[in-house]
Parts: C-alpha cells; sequence; structure tokens
C-alpha cells in the first residue's frame, strides 16, 4: 500500500525541500506516521511528541478530513489516500528562536544571561546559540574561559530540548563533559546543540562550539525531564 504524505513549506528542510514523500505501509494513520519517523527521523519528530502523539502545533488531514475528527491516529488509511500536514495557525506553530530568547529571558539565573547568549536558529532536534565576545569572560593570558563555554553547551542543549518538544518544560543536567581543542580569542562562537536521544524522561546531545569557522570545543550533555 503506498499513500502520499503532503508537506508544508516550514517543515519540508527535513526532507530536502521535497514538498510531498511516498510511504509504504499498511494499517492505519500511527502506522504511516511512524513509517515517515523511520525514514525521516527529524521530520518524524516534528510531528509526534516522545509518547508518539501529534503535537499540539501539527493538524493531520486523511483525504481532506482532519483526523481528530476520525479516529486520530487510529484512523484507517486506504491505499492511495493522501495525508496533508498542516501547522497550527493559532497559538504559535512552532517553537522559534524568539521563543528561545524568551527562554532564556525567563528561566535562567541572572550569571546565565550576562553571557550575553542569543538564539539563533532552532529546528527539530537542534538549537544554536551566539556566545558573543567579551574580555569580561576572558580567562588569563586573553582567551574565553571553559567555564563560559560550558555554560553555554548547557544552555543550547535546553534550546534544543525545548524545540524538539514544541516549548520549554522543567529539566536538569545529569551530565556534562566538555573537551577543548584550541582558545578562542576576540570572535563569537556559535554553539550547537543536536539530540542524538530524545525519551520521556532522558535527553542526550552533542554540542559544537565554533569559532572564526573552526571547531573550538566539543560537548556531551545528559539531561533529565521532570
Amino acid at each position: 500500500m503506498s499513500v502520499t504524505v503532503l508537506v508544508p513549506s516550514a517543515l519540508r528542510t527535513e526532507i530536502a525541500g521535497a514538498k510531498s514523500v511516498a510511504v509504504d505501509t499498511t494499517g492505519d494513520l500511527g502506522a504511516v506516521l511512524a513509517e515517515v519517523e523511520r525514514r525521516w527521523p527529524r521530520l518524524g519528530r516534528r510531528l509526534r511528541d516522545e509518547q508518539g502523539q501529534l503535537r499540539r502545533y501539527v493538524n493531520v488531514y486523511v483525504d481532506g478530513e482532519d483526523c481528530r475528527g476520525l479516529a486520530g491516529l487510529a484512523t484507517p488509511i486506504a491505499d492511495g489516500a493522501e495525508i496533508q500536514v498542516l501547522p497550527s495557525v493559532a497559538g504559535g506553530a512552532e517553537f522559534t528562536a524568539a521563543d528561545g530568547d524568551k527562554v532564556l529571558a525567563a528561566n535562567f539565573a541572572d550569571w546565565v544571561r550576562d553571557l550575553g547568549l542569543t538564539v539563533e536558529e532552532v529546528g527539530a532536534d537542534y538549537a544554536t546559540l551566539r556566545l558573543p565576545w567579551s574580555g569580561r569572560l576572558a580567562r588569563e593570558g586573553g582567551a574565553l574561559s571553559g567555564q563560559a563555554l560550558m555554560a553555554a553547551a548547557d544552555t543550547a542543549t535546553v534550546m534544543a530540548i525545548s524545540s524538539a518538544k514544541g516549548g520549554f518544560g522543567p529539566m536538569t543536567t545529569v551530565q556534562l563533559n566538555a573537551t577543548f581543542q584550541r582558545p578562542v580569542v576576540g570572535v563569537d562562537v556559535l554553539v550547537t546543540a543536536r539530540l542524538t536521544k530524545l525519551g520521556r524522561s532522558m535527553a542526550f546531545a552533542q554540542v559544537d562550539m565554533v569559532a572564526g569557522g573552526v571547531l573550538a570545543a566539543q560537548a556531551t550533555t545528559v539531561y533529565a525531564l521532570l
């Protein structure tokens, strides 16, 4: 059985810009979306949460009918069906960089905000923050301190989790390991946290810190979702 899934422009970056994808599977809507996530994991995570339920800002139509008015994920899917995904118009379609800046302002300690971090970009499983250069954050010798980089990596992980879940929720750091490849002097650092696993109660991420186009440090983080 083959069905066509129409993908909105906001999510096409997850499938190399394609407007639709063909899915070969049998059964109900849940099975189709599970196959989507198997073949295109980043797209799948934009559609369903870690419990396998549709995210609140996603609407799915089966042959023109809203699945929530049918049987939800249990809606039977016929051969040749057309499934259309549409972000919700009301209430904010997805977690944005602007939302991330609001999370920073509302949920982090003063000393973290004093780092001057800004959210540059967010996606289904990642977030990129900018850590601006400041002499106040430099250690003896003039290089950016490792403590500032580690705090930025930790913060970027929170943003990546919030983006993947469609909003901020309570969480706490369990583990953070960092390695430093080269000193950072006089330039901003782009800090990208990408989730490697997101479960119901735990999240894992790999963090790359790039300064002047060169990898300066890396970290791995583990978070508990409360």
